[in-house]
């Protein structure tokens, strides 16, 4: 709190103040990301009544996020792993995108998976894994532009969840 208070050229109760705490702070600066990042746009696909345009959209989503600042977000994972405030905040987000990924799943099962909660599952945790920022960051250092992760993880995501 004191380095970000010098950072501002405030003093450290103006940022408790602003924040309340720690977990305050990064809880602002995870919406502030994904404010940047357009995740706001998520809320888009609950009206896209068509299940594969949903997918691409949430594909797309995460890909423009992950790709909105990487170094940030490769840091702040990193730090997760050290920091038990940070972890849950990252764990918090990435547990939104499994739910979201969920909802894709069921607006994908068929009248034979509808009902059996570990094939849904499980698809939705591959669909996850695919839109992690670990994937994307994957692709983006082996030298993948973010039009090509986009197709390659819609691509996947696809063969994942089987026909509409």
């Amino acid at each position: 709190m004191q380095d970000v208070a010098r950072e501002a050229d405030v003093s450290r109760l103006t940022i408790y103040y602003q924040f309340g705490s720690r977990p305050g702070l990064l809880e602002a600066l995870y919406d502030y990301m994904a404010a940047r990042g357009n995740l706001g746009q998520m809320a888009e696909l609950a009206s896209e009544p068509d299940a594969g345009r949903a997918l691409e959209k949430m594909v797309r989503s995460f890909i423009e996020f992950w790709a909105s600042d990487p170094l940030v977000l490769r840091r702040l994972r990193g730090m997760a792993a050290l920091d038990r405030e940070i972890e849950h905040g990252v764990r918090a987000r990435d547990g939104r995108r499994r739910h979201i990924a969920g909802e894709i799943v069921r607006r994908f099962a068929d009248s034979a998976l509808r009902g059996r909660r570990g094939e849904e599952n499980f698809k939705a945790d591959v669909l996850a894994a695919l839109t992690s920022f670990e994937n994307y960051d994957a692709l983006a250092r082996a030298g993948h532009p973010e039009p090509e992760i986009t197709a390659i993880v819609v691509k996947l995501a696809r063969a994942a969840l089987g026909p509409e």
